[in-house]
């Protein structure tokens, strides 16, 4: 049976964090839970830095940490934060785990594929540069690859660019939480696509964020280590609204434990090991057009660019693409000079 992380908005004193002890469960933590924000000269919030002090609270918690992707992507655009601040709040408690920072494909982030593309290749970036930071702080054995993606290829294509990953202890599998179970996308595809590319190795499986529905299907999985879910916090937010009551930590509480005894329980019923049907994951195929292959390659080698940190995030893009495509065919304003 894959552990059940609970996830928890903060770590403030109080009702909820109180009843997460007594719980005695895993615990999983958003790294902007702890972020400290203060209005600049024209009331905008500034990102100033991790707030390390609720930390202490952690103690006698079985929690892990995760880097907020979404939440980043969706709300703020991009990380606020740098890798090392991050990795320096991941260096701060002891962790069971803690996420690579990664960027997450889901269609309201990224509207096409060249997108899922370009956002796979940061997901690996961010890795190497989260590597290199943890090992410089000996945390690296905690540290917990992501694979992203939003079709079987994609997230294919992300496990091999991902250095070593088959070896770790936790690999995060993203953009599962609002996915659907069954289907050529569905979340058993991905899983069963992922287990297969693993073979025998080692990794096991944390699963961001999964539904109640494809948590229980999944449940008998022997690649899946852990799962996590904060969906109580929804369910009291619309309960409170229709109540017309203030959804307060300690009505919070009270959904979090019915909440979660009902996962607990999905998971500990007998299955099947449920597996999606077996098709081979087809590739994408190259452009026919010869111009439209061409700047899908120059795509590729600036993807390629980045994963290794030789040209920033702000370096890929269609636009890009299509001039690291053609830079070869432009004039050169020495040479014409020279000739002139």
């Amino acid at each position: 049976m894959p552990d059940f992380l609970l996830g928890l908005p903060h770590l403030a004193d109080g009702p909820l964090l109180a009843a997460a002890r007594r719980l005695q469960t895993p615990v999983l933590l958003s790294a902007n839970a702890f972020s400290i924000w203060r209005p600049d000269r024209l009331d905008i919030r500034d990102w100033v830095g991790f707030d390390h002090r609720p930390l202490r609270r952690l103690a006698g918690l079985d929690a892990a940490l995760d880097s907020a992707g979404f939440v980043a992507m969706a709300r703020y655009r991009f990380y606020p934060w740098t890798v090392a601040a991050y990795v320096d709040l991941a260096a701060a408690a002891p962790w069971r785990w803690f996420s690579a920072m990664d960027l997450c494909v889901e269609p309201e982030i990224a509207r096409n594929d060249a997108e899922v593309l370009d956002r796979i290749a940061g997901t690996v970036r961010f890795y190497l540069r989260c590597l290199r930071e943890a090992e410089d702080r000996g945390i690296a054995d905690r540290l917990a690859p992501v694979v992203r993606g939003w079709r079987p290829d994609h997230y294919l294509r992300c496990l091999d660019r991902l250095p070593g990953v088959e070896c770790v202890p936790v690999l995060g599998v993203g953009s599962v939480c609002r996915r659907q179970v069954g289907g050529a996308d569905g979340v058993l595809r991905v899983i069963d696509t992922l287990d297969r590319a693993l073979g025998n190795a080692p990794a096991r499986l944390h699963l961001y964020g999964v539904k109640s529905e494809a948590m229980h299907a999944l449940r008998d999985h022997p690649r899946v280590a852990s799962v996590d879910s904060q969906a109580y916090g929804q369910t009291a937010r619309r309960v409170a609204f229709l109540a017309g009551r203030s959804k307060t930590d300690a009505f919070l509480a009270r959904h979090m434990v019915a909440f979660h005894r009902r996962q607990v329980a999905l998971l500990a019923e007998p299955g099947q090991g449920a597996r999606s049907p077996f098709f081979p994951v087809a590739l994408p195929e190259s452009p026919a057009d010869p111009i439209e292959a061409r700047v899908a390659a120059a795509a590729d080698e600036l993807r390629a660019l980045h994963e290794e940190g030789e040209v920033d995030w702000s370096d890929l893009g269609p636009l890009a693409a299509f001039h690291w495509a053609f830079m070869d065919d432009l004039p050169d304003p020495e040479a014409a000079a020279e000739a002139a």
